[in-house]
């Protein structure tokens, strides 16, 4: 019986990626379609990619405001977004579980811009798409972030939730070229217990209007204090980013992640695909992600597990 099912998602996985893969129609035959590169916003980040706009149709801006990527979010000073995120997934091993997230930021009222209440996912960030961490890590916390100072290149900010845990994190984005755009991120925290930083370093390279690659790689460090133990984390993961219309684009994963606790190895490695859509109404989106992961523990063989998520999404912005 887990065999026949185990072989249905496998079947359902390929016909996805095969569909979904066919099915994207190019952005230069249609010329009515404008330039991806033009911002039609003030946000930060677009500002901060305005070199390469004047030079180039880079898709980078569009494709994380389409994704809801946090770099836009986490680089807007002013204005309100809300998440909400509905995840129907079926694993072939583990079954179905279902999982409900929010992530908001609000401006306070009567208070400085730089401030905002908010609600969010530990982890959720741009990296857990990319480099996927278990359930259970995951915990919804509440605080407050006050965006010191968010101009041109750089931004920065210092968040504190009631979990307790304080962070700061710094970005500094700058073009390669002309359509080539570099960014790093460092990030410095303290939880009870644990003290941490990781550093994240990214390269957008603009393929033509309708494809964006982007290279990641991320190491993270933790010191628990509780437990005398310190523990090093890295990855590096490509996503190739596909344009279909206004309201329809896909993504394309890999990626791999590693440890050196107990011993440096290799444990997760993770090919996927997303198509994501805006359907209905200008605020409810629909994904379907296909995945297949391959995971281990130390000193064990490599587990294989295909899964595929549906999720639902409804998100509010007002930057």
């Amino acid at each position: 019986m887990t065999q026949t099912k185990g072989n249905s998602l496998h079947k359902a996985i390929f016909i996805t990626f095969l569909l979904t893969g066919l099915s994207a129609p190019s952005l230069a035959d249609n010329t009515e379609e404008k330039c991806l590169s033009k911002p039609e916003d003030d946000k930060v980040i677009s500002r901060a990619y305005h070199y390469l706009n004047t030079k180039f149709c880079q898709p980078a801006v569009w494709f994380d405001d389409f994704f809801a990527d946090e770099r836009v979010t986490e680089d807007a000073r002013a204005g309100t977004s809300i998440r909400w995120k509905n995840d129907f997934t079926q694993f072939e091993n583990d079954g179905f579980k279902y999982d409900t997230r929010i992530d908001a930021k609000f401006n306070l009222p009567k208070v400085t811009n730089r401030l905002k209440l908010i609600i969010e996912s530990d982890g959720e960030d741009d990296l857990f798409d990319l480099f996927p961490r278990n359930a259970e890590e995951i915990e919804n916390s509440i605080g407050l972030r006050y965006d010191i100072y968010a101009k041109g290149y750089s931004s920065f900010n210092i968040k504190a939730t009631f979990k307790p845990k304080i962070e700061a994190r710094y970005r500094f984005t700058y073009p390669l070229g002309i359509n080539t755009v570099s960014r790093i991120t460092q990030k410095l925290y303290q939880e009870s217990e644990l003290t941490g930083e990781s550093t994240q370093f990214d390269i957008d390279q603009a393929l033509s209007k309708n494809f964006l690659l982007r290279w990641t790689s991320f190491a993270e460090f933790n010191r628990d204090h509780a437990d005398d133990t310190s523990i090093w984390e890295f990855g590096t993961g490509f996503v190739l980013y596909q344009y279909i219309s206004r309201t329809q684009a896909l993504n394309y994963t890999i990626s791999t992640t590693g440890t050196d606790y107990p011993r440096s190895f290799i444990d997760n490695t993770l090919i996927g695909m997303t198509y994501r859509q805006n359907v209905f109404f200008e605020w409810f989106y629909y994904e379907l992600t296909p995945e297949y992961n391959w995971y281990r523990e130390y000193d064990q063989g490599f587990e294989e597990e295909a899964s595929i998520r549906l999720r639902l999404e409804i998100r509010f912005e007002n930057f």
